[in-house]
């Protein structure tokens, strides 16, 4: 039984689909002939395939020749028009968007790229999609909405593009190319109302009772099963599905002022009560004309504050909204975001600082807690040879990335503000010193008197230093010396034990410890 009610629904879209698509009869699209054109050209590049040209002689009574004079006005029935799908374009999305294709039941992440055809559903949850239609109107749909394609038809060359969708829950915004000829349309159907178009910009919000429609530019002919309403620039309508409903106005926009220029943010903006608002919408857009809104929110006051911004041009668009829940007018101010990073303020390690630690902490201040910093770590005073480079954040303190071996550094600070601007504190001198391994005795042989000593050769060792001592503590050394080989033959009396102990020699850059004493001993004869 589950099959065949899948089987049924599957059948009654695809009708409803291919009924969508049907041009309405007994429209005309008129061409206007052009140079050098026929009746035969015509046909071929604008006609159904079942539709030859000696259809348009009968049709406006032509003479038989095929022959055209510029200027001629040729009429076509939209029905003999060549028509095909033309998929609209996810441009992009932020957060959660889901795609389900047509006669399909999983949901597949959105993608920015995506083709969506007839009969696919696109929903987003905590997140928007902007969508583009062949004819370059543009679609955008907010948080927690479902859009359904019903119909995405383009006629050929001719220009006319037919686009109808459904809007069952959420919000939408949408930029309407001006429609030409008979067979455009752009239209928007939801639970309680239908809206149609021929060029304009509105919005629409949808609960599962009543469709909110604003109109901010041009004419929307909204209607339900009742009332049919033509709303202009600055109208708006609550309808429900069998209720009859009128236009009302939209509140005015907001008298909003920003500077031209902001040099350092957050920045909180206010602006005047608006007569009749119990509400804001404030919405942030980049420069990009194909974007989403960088923020989006609703505001119960005249005031918000902006957040931190990369550096570049802003359009910020504020509206109120009434007690009926109609959004007004909108408002945009252009901004530019211009930050300049100040250089840090350099504190641990001193300058010219000697250090016996691979990893030392380096910290420093910033003049604003919204800089990032990132420290780096060169072998020269120009930076030309990095050693190390960390990641820029809100830290004032950090570690190199890999321990620093024995040697001369230079550090510094960068740090960025507004994603582009950059400073650089002043460097620093600083040595590290190393530290030899210990150094460590493998093996002693003894040949009468004398022990045969040897110990493991100690990375960049100069050469050794041996103790030899009557006591574990070493306080009475009876010999000393140093040497370059890894061995050391040692003169003893039988009978009396003694202790031995080799360091490392490093440069001015190494320092070494001794390694562990070692027992030696002659047995008396």
């Amino acid at each position: 039984m589950k099959h065949l009610f899948h089987s049924l629904f599957c059948i009654l879209l695809l009708w409803a689909t291919c009924t969508a698509q049907a041009v309405e009869p007994h429209q005309d699209w008129v061409y206007t002939a052009r140079p050098n054109d026929t009746l035969q050209t015509i046909a071929e590049k604008y006609l159904m395939p079942d539709r030859h040209w000696d259809a348009l002689v009968r049709y406006n009574k032509l003479d038989g020749s095929g022959r055209l004079k510029a200027g001629t006005l040729i009429n076509i029935p939209v029905a003999w028009l060549k028509h095909y799908p033309q998929p609209a374009t996810l441009i992009v999305t932020h957060g959660d968007v889901w795609l389900r294709r047509a006669h399909t039941t999983n949901y597949i992440p959105a993608l920015p790229g995506s083709k969506l055809n007839i009969g696919d559903e696109l929903k987003t949850q905590e997140g928007q999609a902007l969508v583009k239609f062949a004819d370059g109107s543009s679609l955008s749909v907010a948080y927690q909405s479902i859009v359904i394609f019903n119909t995405l038809t383009h006629f050929s060359d001719t220009g006319m593009v037919d686009t109808r969708f459904r809007l069952l829950k959420g919000s939408i915004e949408t930029n309407v190319t001006p429609r030409k000829g008979p067979a455009a349309r752009y239209e928007v159907t939801t639970p309680s109302a239908v809206a149609a178009v021929r060029g304009t910009a509105f919005r629409m919000n949808v609960t599962a009772t009543v469709t909110v429609t604003e109109v901010t530019k041009g004419v929307v002919e909204v209607s339900n099963n009742v009332t049919s309403r033509r709303l202009t620039k600055g109208q708006g309508a609550v309808v429900s599905e069998s209720i009859t409903f009128g236009d009302l106005p939209l509140l005015p926009a907001p008298d909003v002022k920003a500077p031209a220029t902001m040099s350092e943010l957050p920045f909180q903006l206010t602006w005047a009560v608006l007569d009749g608002a119990v509400a804001y919408r404030v919405e942030l857009f980049t420069d990009d004309p194909d974007t989403l809104p960088i923020l989006a929110e609703r505001i119960d006051s005249p005031n918000i504050e902006l957040p931190r911004l990369n550096n570049g041009e802003y359009r910020l668009r504020i509206r109120g909204i009434a007690a009926d829940d109609l959004e007004g007018v909108d408002t945009e101010v252009k901004f530019r975001v211009e930050q300049k990073a100040a250089p840090a303020k350099l504190l641990q390690p001193l300058s010219g600082a000697f250090l016996d630690i691979p990893s030392p902490t380096f910290s420093w201040k910033v003049e604003a807690p919204y800089m990032l910093s990132s420290l780096e770590i060169s072998h020269d005073p120009q930076f030309t040879e990095l050693y190390s480079r960390s990641p820029f954040s809100a830290t004032d303190n950090t570690q190199s990335d890999r321990p620093l071996s024995a040697g001369k550094y230079y550090w510094r600070v960068v740090t960025l503000v507004g994603g582009d601007n950059f400073n650089y504190s002043q460097s620093r001198p600083l040595t590290i010193q190393g530290r030899l391994d210990p150094t460590e005795v493998i093996a002693v042989n003894y040949l009468e008197d004398q022990a045969k000593v040897f110990w493991k050769t100690v990375p960049d060792a100069l050469g050794y230093h041996v103790q030899l001592a009557e006591d574990e503590l070493f306080t009475r050394v009876i010999r000393e010396y140093e040497i370059d080989k890894t061995y050391a033959n040692v003169l003893l009396e039988p009978g009396k034990t003694y202790w031995i102990r080799v360091k490392g020699l490093g440069d001015d850059l190494h320092a070494s410890e001794f390694g562990q004493a070692q027992i030696i001993k002659i047995q008396s004869r």
